[in-house]
C-alpha cells in the first residue's frame, strides 16, 4: 500500500541529504523524495556528503555504507562530532550481519537493503523524523526560544536574525547544548576547515551574546564554548 501524499507532506519543513555513489539508485531516490522536502541535496561520495552537510541545514541523511573517499560510517562519524543527534538511515546491497551490527553501533535509525523499495525508505524517513515533527520549541532563557526544526530563533515570541557566520556558530552550539564545542569544531563547521584566530571567534561570540542577551554561553578556557540550559 502506498503512503498517502498528505502523510508525505509532513516532510515539507525538512531537508534531506542522500549520499549514494550508484547513479541509477541516486536518481531513483531523488524521484521518490525530492518533491516532498523543503530542500534536497545529494552527493556521490562521503567526502562530498560531509561538505554538503557543513554548508546546509540537514534534518535527515540517507547514506550507502560503501562510498568512495569516505565510507558511510566514516562520514557519519565526522558529522556526529558536530551534530551528535543527527538522524541517518543506512542503505546497502551488502546486507551482512556485520553491516547490520555496525549500523546499530554507529547510531543508524534504520537499515534498508538494496534493491531499495522507495516506500520503505519514505516510511523509514517519516519514522526517523517523528520526534522532530512533534518536537516542541526549546527555551534557552526567559526571552529566547529556538525552533530546532526550522532553525529559527525567537526573542519574546518574535523571530530574530543573526549574521550568516554568527548563525552557524550559534546553531553549532545548539546542536551540542550542555556539551563543549571546541575551536576546532567551529573552524571545521563554520569556516570549512580554514584556520582562524581565536579572537575572531571570540568577537563573533560576543556579538551573539549581545544580541541574545540572556542566553548562557560560556567560554571554556583554551578549549571552546558551551551553551548551558
Amino acid at each position: 500500500m502506498s503512503i498517502r501524499k498528505s502523510t508525505l507532506e509532513m516532510l515539507s519543513n525538512f531537508s534531506v541529504l542522500v549520499v549514494e555513489d550508484d547513479d541509477v539508485a541516486r536518481v531513483m531516490i531523488k524521484q521518490g523524495l525530492k518533491e516532498y522536502f523543503a530542500s534536497y541535496y545529494d552527493a556521490k561520495d562521503g567526502l562530498e556528503g560531509l561538505e554538503i552537510f557543513k554548508k546546509h541545514r540537514v534534518d535527515i541523511i540517507v547514506a550507502d555504507i560503501h562510498l568512495p573517499k569516505l565510507n558511510g560510517f566514516e562520514m557519519i562519524k565526522e558529522i556526529f562530532t558536530l551534530k551528535p543527534a543527527q538522524p541517518f538511515i543506512v542503505v546497502t546491497s551488502y546486507d551482512t550481519d556485520q553491516n547490520i551490527v555496525s549500523s546499530i553501533h554507529n547510531g543508524a535509525f534504520s537499515f534498508l537493503r538494496k534493491p531499495l523499495d522507495i516506500q520503505d525508505l519514505q516510511t523509514a524517513i517519516l519514522l526517523s523524523l517523528s520526534k522532530k515533527i512533534n518536537q516542541k520549541q526549546i527555551h534557552l532563557s526567559s526571552s529566547i526560544t529556538i525552533d530546532t526544526n526550522k532553525e529559527i530563533i525567537y526573542q519574546d515570541g518574535e523571530p530574530i536574525f543573526l549574521t550568516q557566520t554568527n548563525n552557524k556558530i550559534f546553531w553549532l552550539l545548539c546542536y551540542n547544548i550542555n556539551r563543549v564545542v571546541s575551536y576546532d569544531m567551529i573552524e571545521d563547521y563554520v569556516y570549512y576547515g580554514e584556520s582562524v584566530n581565536k579572537s575572531t571567534i571570540h568577537t563573533a561570540i560576543l556579538r551573539i551574546k549581545k544580541q541574545l542577551k540572556d542566553v548562557n554561553i560560556e567560554n571554556v578556557s583554551n578549549t571552546g564554548y558551551i551553551i548551558k540550559i
